[in-house]
């Protein structure tokens, strides 16, 4: 009897939820199935955890509270976790060589401006802070230019 009346109460529960979701602008409605579906992850990943899958589960619980943070508005910045070469560091005297202007650029010695003006938009086309890439990277790549255009 308390399994029918639980059914019960769920059935009732999920009709108003859908009648609910069927009235909602199309953002809110996504906003909403992320978080329903990173509570569902988390809760497998809680089962599966218990049963002594916790390979399993623990990625399956982080995917979940990953839902569930995108839902409400924690994104991850773009390109945040990108490895950059050679990083981004400042050389020990703080400014960049011409040899690291060349290399960020992928140029060789005695590279004409037109060169330089070619390799600049490439690489910033590769990465762009408005397409993903790194503002950090970005900057560099803008000092790597302007290094070789003064010499």
């Amino acid at each position: 009897m308390p399994f029918l009346l639980a059914g019960l109460l769920l059935l009732v529960l999920a009709y108003f939820g859908l009648k609910a979701f069927a009235r909602m602008r199309p953002n809110e409605a996504k906003k909403w199935s992320r978080a329903v579906l990173g509570a569902g992850a988390i809760a497998v990943g809680g089962v599966m955890t218990l049963r002594g899958l916790a390979v399993l589960g623990i990625p399956v619980i982080g995917f979940g509270m990953g839902l569930i943070g995108v839902a409400f508005g924690l994104r991850p910045k773009p390109g945040g976790n990108r490895g950059e070469p050679g990083g981004n560091a400042p050389t020990s005297s703080g400014a960049m060589t011409r040899r690291e202007a060349l290399e960020i650029l992928g140029l060789e010695d005695g590279a004409g401006e037109e060169d330089i003006r070619a390799a600049y938009r490439a690489q910033m086309k590769r990465n762009h802070p408005d397409m993903g890439g790194s503002p950090a990277l970005a900057r560099r790549i803008q000092e790597a230019r302007d290094i070789l255009l003064r010499s």
